[in-house]
């Protein structure tokens, strides 16, 4: 097997940080040990993008693509897709493209403007903004995500993701049907929203199983879910208010309750899982703020489940969202995303406090909807890159062992990093040149501290358990727990001193658990009183994204 042989003044392909000269470019090289440390070090690289692609992608089918001869092609399903695409955003377009038909664009572009698909509006904002930017062929650029761009660009991954993850969407009849569907005005809001919380299942590791749409026999919910790791299938509906309705009554939420009564009504052997889109304009998130759709979505969901006419309703988990693009198609979104909410099920009653031995158990008996909420909260963002790679960053971004000239003169390798402050200050560990080891400080730009607060396990090239920012006691129990995880039943009772005794009948995972609780609880009483409960269920907002 041939091999480019690297420059003597290039990094040794081993992975040490060192010139190829200086390692195993010199004399009496240990070529075994090369091979190994190069294996070793492309192990490391395989890890790293696995850890960023499922942080981007989600839990369903990863990306499939490889290059070749200038072209990328990429796995879609059964289907494989060929292009010069730069970006994951440069093949979704030709996606959407190829599922909705060219044909179908060319009709719609000739019907009067207010008269067209949604759809095409988006697209028509789309390519005015690619026009804007006057990118070469090939050349990429960073361009403010609107809602008409998003909007876009998220309907072609979400139907990106169901081709790719379920076998049911691939068949012929229910292609059909959705598509169809899609291009219908009249059914589009709603079908919209049926593929958008079936990706967002899909990537949160769920297998799903539509139900019959041409069976007018009963009324039953869209599709069955089905978490693996525990066998338990959910009853899924989707509803979302129309154009009138939000806009009559934004404020007051109109019609959102007869939406979750309907969606309640749905025959299903399954507990339930009910998703309502307010659809409605968004406007910077304030907690409790009059525009906080959040709060008024959960006070209103109470106030229906307290009413007579509920009380023959059966219990369900509901997602109060708002996914508005469509309201804000020539600027940035200010707010989105989900809230959930129990309806006759107290395990998620927003704001009831709970301890932290509560919250545990808590999640231990519902892990599927644990999952499904951690997804919604970790994959709000569409991926740019194929292989899980952090998109925007300059090529001489810091890694450790990697070679780097200091303000000073001074020239090292780093050996260690760290983020100290909110402002995205670093501290380095250089490993001299020259001999002995200098601590620097540096400045992350914007675009670093952003990508270092999404990706801080792996930022800095390497996999590194822990840093990053903590949200509350149940992170901390979760970051620690992995922390002492391999710890041997011994040494814990070691570590409890005094108190070990009373414990020493527990097996090691039991004594793992009160262990770290009891550092938990040390935490939060050294931090004293939280103006808001700790463990209140809330969505992250949304970042600032860009294309």
């Amino acid at each position: 097997m041939g091999g480019t042989k690297p420059g003597r003044n290039e990094l040794c392909q081993c992975g040490s940080g060192k010139k190829f000269k200086r390692c195993h470019g010199g004399r009496n090289v240990n070529y075994e040990e090369m091979i190994s440390r190069g294996a070793e070090e492309a192990q490391r690289k395989a890890e790293i993008n696995w850890i960023q692609q499922q942080r981007q992608q989600g839990l369903g089918r990863p990306i499939i693509a490889a290059q070749t001869a200038g072209k990328r092609i990429v796995a879609v399903g059964h289907r494989l897709f060929q292009g010069a695409w730069p970006t994951f955003h440069d093949f979704l377009y030709s996606y959407i493209l190829d599922v909705l038909g060219c044909d179908w664009f060319e009709a719609q572009t000739q019907l009067e403007h207010k008269e067209r698909h949604p759809v095409i509006q988006w697209h028509e904002r789309f390519l005015l903004a690619s026009k804007a930017a006057n990118l070469a062929p090939g050349e990429t650029h960073q361009t403010l995500m609107t809602g008409a761009i998003s909007a876009f660009l998220t309907l072609a991954y979400d139907l990106y993701t169901l081709e790719h993850n379920n076998d049911q969407t691939r068949t012929p009849q229910l292609r059909k049907s959705l598509i169809g569907r899609l291009k219908c005005q009249d059914q589009f809001i709603g079908v919209r929203y049926e593929i958008r919380v079936a990706a967002m299942l899909l990537r949160a590791g769920f297998e799903l199983d539509w139900e019959d749409e041409t069976d007018r026999r009963t009324k039953h919910v869209e599709y069955t879910a089905t978490y693996p790791r525990t066998g338990k299938a959910f009853g899924v509906e989707c509803k979302i208010r129309n154009q009138d309705a939000a806009k009559q009554a934004n404020q007051h939420l109109g019609k959102f309750t007869g939406l979750v009564s309907d969606a309640l009504k749905k025959a299903t052997p399954h507990d339930r899982l009910i998703f309502v889109d307010l659809n409605m304009q968004a406007y910077p998130y304030v907690p409790g703020g009059p525009h906080d759709w959040r709060t008024i979505g959960i006070n209103t969901l109470r106030k229906f489940e307290a009413q007579p006419k509920a009380a023959t309703l059966p219990p369900a988990v509901v997602f109060i969202t708002n996914y508005p693009d469509h309201h804000h198609l020539d600027t940035q979104v200010p707010d989105a995303g989900a809230a959930v909410e129990g309806f006759k099920i107290d395990d998620y009653r927003t704001g009831q406090f709970l301890t932290l031995p509560q919250k545990i158990e808590m999640r231990v008996r519902n892990p599927e909807v644990e999952a499904l909420v951690a997804s919604i909260q970790e994959h709000i963002d569409l991926p740019s890159t194929f292989e899980g790679e952090i998109p925007g960053l300059p090529s001489n971004r810091l890694l450790i062992g990697h070679r780097y000239q200091m303000d000073d003169g001074g020239v090292g390798t780093l050996e260690d990093a760290c983020v100290m402050n909110d402002t995205g200050e670093v501290a380095l560990i250089i490993d001299q040149d020259e001999g002995g080891r200098a601590i620097y400080t540096n400045q992350l730009s914007p675009q670093e501290f952003a990508a270092w607060k999404r990706y801080p396990e792996t930022f800095f090239g390497q996999i590194r358990q822990g840093p990053g920012s903590i949200n509350d006691p149940i992170e901390l129990y979760d970051r620690l727990k992995a922390v002492y995880v391999r710890t041997p039943k011994e040494k814990l009772l070691q570590f409890m001193g005094e108190h070990g005794d009373r414990f020493a009948a527990l097996t090691q995972p039991e004594l793992l658990d009160v262990y770290v609780q009891g550092m938990v609880n040390s935490v939060m009483e050294r931090a004293g009183v939280q103006e808001v409960p700790v463990h209140i269920q809330r969505m992250k907002p949304p970042s600032t994204r860009a294309v």
